[in-house]
C-alpha cells in the first residue's frame, strides 16, 4: 500500500521541525555553560524545567516516528545528543525534588522560643491588592514581614501594620525597588544599603529572638538580568545622571551587577564568623544557578528547597514558565519548621512563608556548603566587575 505525496510531504516536514526543535533544546542546554555575564546567556539558566519538559516531548514523539517509519542515522545521532541534554538538566534541577536529601534538616524542637516565621514577598509595584496582602498577614500570622517593590502608595496603604509589627526599616521607591520590613522583634543596628547601584537598596539589620538569640538579617533585591537600567521613574533622593549616561544606561543589563550584590552579601556572610544569618528576598535568580550554588558556598547558606520542591514563585500568571526566584537562606544554626508558597494574591510573584528554629546545638543535623577551590577568586572578581560597570 502507497503512502499518498500529501502524508510523504507532511511527514517530511513534521520530521525537519522535529529536528530543528530538537536541536534548539541542545543549544539551550550549552549556552548556560558559557562564563559570561552576558544578559542573553545567563536567562538560559531560568527554563530548565521548562527545557526539560519539552526533551521528553522530543523524545517521545521521536519514538512515535520510529514506530512508524525507521528515522535516519542523523536523526539517531540526534537522539542520543538530546537525551544526554536531558540528563544535564535533570542532575541540574534534581536536588529540588523530594528525591534529593535534605540540605536543611527539619526541626522536631516543642520549644519555640528560638522560632521566627518570615513572610517574603514581591508586590507588585503597581498591584492594589492591598487588602489580600492584610488578609494573607492576619491568616499566617509571621513575626518579620520582607516586601519587594513597594512604592510610597503601599507604604501608606499599610498604616497601622505597625500596631503588630512596632520595628520597622522602609525604604518605598517607585523604580519596582523599594523595601518594606517589619518586624515584631526590635531591629538593632538596622542599615539601608545600596551595594551596588545606587539606585538598587538592600537591608541588613540583627533582631533578638525571645530566647536572647541574636540573628542577622539581610533583604535583597537586586537587578535582574536584560532588563534595562534605569526606569522612567524617579527615585526621591537620588539624582538622575545626565542625558548622554542616561541613555547608555538604557541598555540591557548583563549578569554582573545582580551576581556582584548577592556575592557581596555572601561575603559578608562569611566573615560574621560562626553567627546565625538568615538572607531572603527576590534573588531575581533560580535556585540552581551557577550564581546562586557559589552565593551558597561562599556564604555558607543551605537552602531549604533543596529536598523538597520547586517552590516556583514567578510568574503567577504563566503556568509553564515559573521558576523560583524568591527565596530564604540561612546558616547551618537553623532547622526548617515550614516552607510554604502561599495562594496568589494580586502580584506575578506568589508569596513564600518560611518558619525556622535556631538551633544552638550546630554540631549535628546541617551541614553548611564548603566552598570549592577558587570559589574566593571567582566571587571576589565578580564583585569587582559588578561595581566597576556602574
Amino acid at each position: 500500500m502507497s503512502i499518498k505525496p500529501e502524508r510523504i510531504t507532511l511527514l517530511i516536514i513534521c520530521r525537519v521541525v522535529l529536528g530543528m526543535l530538537a536541536l534548539a533544546l541542545v543549544i539551550g542546554t550549552l549556552i548556560p555553560l558559557i562564563h559570561s555575564n552576558e544578559w542573553w546567556i545567563r536567562i538560559f539558566d531560568f527554563p530548565r524545567i521548562q527545557i526539560s519538559a519539552l526533551i521528553g516531548l522530543t523524545l517521545a514523539c521521536y519514538a512515535g516516528f520510529h514506530f512508524f517509519k525507521r528515522l535516519h542515522a542523523i536523526e539517531y545521532v540526534l537522539i542520543v545528543v538530546v537525551g544526554l541534554s536531558l540528563v544535564w538538566q535533570l542532575i541540574r534541577i534534581a536536588p529540588y525534588t523530594v528525591l534529593y536529601p535534605k540540605q536543611m534538616s527539619e526541626s522536631h524542637a516543642e520549644d519555640d522560643s528560638n522560632r521566627i516565621t518570615l513572610l517574603i514577598f514581591n508586590v507588585l509595584y503597581n498591584n492594589h491588592d492591598v487588602a489580600a496582602l492584610r488578609e494573607l498577614i492576619h491568616d499566617n500570622n509571621p513575626d518579620i514581614i520582607l516586601l519587594s517593590e513597594p512604592t510610597q502608595w503601599w507604604l501608606e496603604e499599610l498604616d497601622g501594620l505597625e500596631d503588630d509589627y512596632p520595628y520597622t526599616l522602609i525604604q518605598p521607591q517607585e523604580n519596582h525597588y523599594g523595601m518594606l520590613l517589619y518586624s515584631r522583634f526590635e531591629l538593632v543596628n538596622p542599615e539601608i544599603r545600596f551595594l551596588i547601584e545606587p539606585k538598587i537598596p538592600s537591608f541588613r539589620t540583627k533582631f533578638q529572638l525571645p530566647s536572647g538569640t541574636f540573628v542577622t538579617l539581610y533583604g535583597v533585591h537586586p537587578r535582574p538580568p536584560g532588563i534595562k537600567r534605569l526606569e522612567d521613574e524617579n527615585v526621591e533622593g537620588i539624582s538622575d545622571e545626565d542625558d548622554d549616561e542616561e541613555q547608555e544606561d538604557r541598555d540591557r543589563v548583563d549578569s554582573d551587577v545582580r551576581d556582584a550584590e548577592l556575592l557581596l552579601v555572601a561575603k559578608e556572610v562569611s566573615e560574621l564568623g560562626d553567627v546565625p544569618v538568615i538572607v531572603a528576598g527576590d534573588f531575581n535568580d533560580v535556585a540552581w544557578s551557577h550564581t546562586t550554588h557559589l552565593f551558597q558556598r561562599t556564604g555558607g547558606l543551605l537552602d531549604p528547597r533543596i529536598g523538597r520542591g520547586f517552590f516556583s514563585t514567578f510568574d503567577t500568571g504563566k503556568i509553564f514558565m515559573r521558576y523560583p526566584l524568591d527565596h530564604v537562606f540561612a546558616t547551618e544554626h537553623f532547622f526548617l519548621v515550614e516552607l510554604l508558597r502561599l495562594p496568589n494574591i494580586g502580584s506575578d510573584h506568589y508569596p513564600v512563608l518560611v518558619t525556622l528554629d535556631y538551633n544552638p546545638n550546630v554540631s549535628r543535623g546541617n551541614k553548611e556548603p564548603q566552598p570549592d577551590a577558587g570559589d574566593e577568586q571567582e566571587a571576589a572578581e565578580a564583585i569587582e566587575e559588578g561595581k566597576s560597570s556602574n
